[in-house]
């Protein structure tokens, strides 16, 4: 199960990963994102390594 998400500060419903654990999650922000944004992989290419964030996945439980 997923556990963490890196998403936009700006727009928490951007998703950019899953994760199992936080050291991942961490790995990916420090080393995958930046080369990410310098090589233009993402649409809007104003994004900078600092606007994304890692946040706890919230289960989604339905019927409550």
């Amino acid at each position: 199960m997923d556990h963490y998400k890196i998403v936009e500060k700006k727009n928490p419903l951007a998703v950019h990963g899953l994760f199992d654990t936080l050291e991942t999650a961490r790995r990916h922000l420090a080393e995958a994102i930046p080369v990410y944004v310098e090589k233009g992989y993402f649409t809007d290419k104003t994004l900078k390594p600092n606007d994304f964030e890692i946040v706890e996945n919230q289960p989604n439980i339905k019927g409550q």
